[in-house]
């Protein structure tokens, strides 16, 4: 009896390889890398990834997106008949000391799938200077970063995260006074870190509790720390976002629903003079209005105008993007991203293909 069970199990694992296998056009010498502790004096980390085409037919490799704009990719744009190989060489940019993981989406001409490889490393850390490691200052108070994103949460228990900041002054700071914050937000501090010497660096646990949160989808908010140096006050300003999903378990009443005219925008040829628009229209099928909160035009697009920020049930507003003129021709893959308070789908990114030419 245990000799057919395993049979059946080797059988089933087979087969299902073979389904898996067949599903891809192609089949990498290795799909998932990991380079390793790296020099933080490298400006550019290359890595190729040797393929071969697994697919019954002739394939064409439509478009290769990262999900880093510190990521470039180079790979063949011809037809590639069954058999061939070929290669995909990947190049980083690092931009911060730490580990890394960064994953490529191929898209293969007239397949619905898309195929993924990563490259994941370390890059070894330096020593900065307080400018170089937080650098945006609001009043004495120097930031790692402008904003404190929790990602995306269901709206649903309680998240946290470390948020560590700068004392640029030459004063010794107290937390004395409570923060000035969003209901749904809390501040704890660790009785270690309640002072923070002069020219030193301190930290704070923010809690995110979205159930709290009026509105679900896409939320930013300003929260502000108060600290003292025994005479004067000092107030230093950070920014949070988050974007909350509905919990599939309270999803009775009414919601806005959102739809696109497109995810995924080829333009084919585009004259490199920054004239073309792109013009996106965004539907509300659900019962209560839809909120445009927020469209952010990444590298090589430009938000023109947004029709209307809040959509009517059964109604549409169209959001008009310019693609701005690029310093080479060919083939270019940009994106712009959109946030709304649909509680199912508050982020949404749109990508955009063109032929550049002269």
């Amino acid at each position: 009896m245990i000799k057919k069970f395993l049979i059946l199990f080797l059988y089933l694992a087979f087969f299902t390889a073979l389904t898996s296998s067949a599903q891809n056009s192609l089949k990498f010498n290795q799909d998932s890398v990991f380079l390793g502790k790296l020099s933080y004096a490298q400006d550019t980390i290359e890595h190729t990834f040797p393929f071969s085409v697994v697919s019954a037919s002739e394939i064409k490799i439509d478009t290769v997106v990262s999900d880093c704009a510190c990521l470039e990719a180079i790979y063949p744009t011809n037809s590639l008949s069954s058999g061939a190989s070929g290669e995909i060489t990947v190049r980083y940019l690092p931009y911060k000391a730490g580990p890394f993981s960064k994953t490529i989406s191929i898209k293969i001409v007239g397949k619905s799938t898309e195929q993924e490889i990563k490259l994941a490393g370390f890059i070894r850390p330096y020593k900065l200077n307080a400018e170089q490691m937080y650098p945006y200052e609001n009043n004495g108070i120097r930031w790692a970063h402008k904003k404190v994103s929790f990602g995306i949460l269901t709206a649903q228990g309680i998240a946290s995260k470390t948020v560590y900041f700068y004392n640029n002054t030459e004063d010794t700071l107290r937390f004395e006074k409570p923060a000035l914050l969003p209901d749904y937000l809390g501040i704890l501090i660790d009785s270690s870190r309640y002072t923070v010497p002069p020219q030193s660096e301190g930290s704070f646990e923010l809690f995110i509790k979205p159930e709290d949160r009026e509105e679900y989808g896409y939320a930013q908010d300003t929260f502000s720390i108060l600290l003292t140096n025994g005479d004067q006050d000092i107030e230093s300003n950070c920014v949070v976002s988050a974007s909350i999903h509905f919990p599939e378990s309270q999803g009775d009443g009414p919601k806005p629903k959102m739809g696109l005219s497109s995810t995924y925008m080829n333009l084919g040829n585009v004259k490199n003079d920054g004239k073309k628009i792109v013009t996106l229209s965004v539907m509300n099928t659900g019962k209560v209005p839809l909120k445009i909160l927020k469209v952010e035009a990444n590298h090589g697009l430009e938000l023109l105008s947004i029709e209307d920020e809040e959509v009517q049930p059964f109604e549409t507003s169209n959001i008009n993007i310019r693609y701005l003129e690029t310093a080479r021709t060919g083939k270019e893959v940009r994106s712009f991203t959109l946030f709304t308070n649909d509680p199912t789908d508050p982020v949404t990114i749109i990508t955009v293909k063109a032929n550049v030419v002269k």
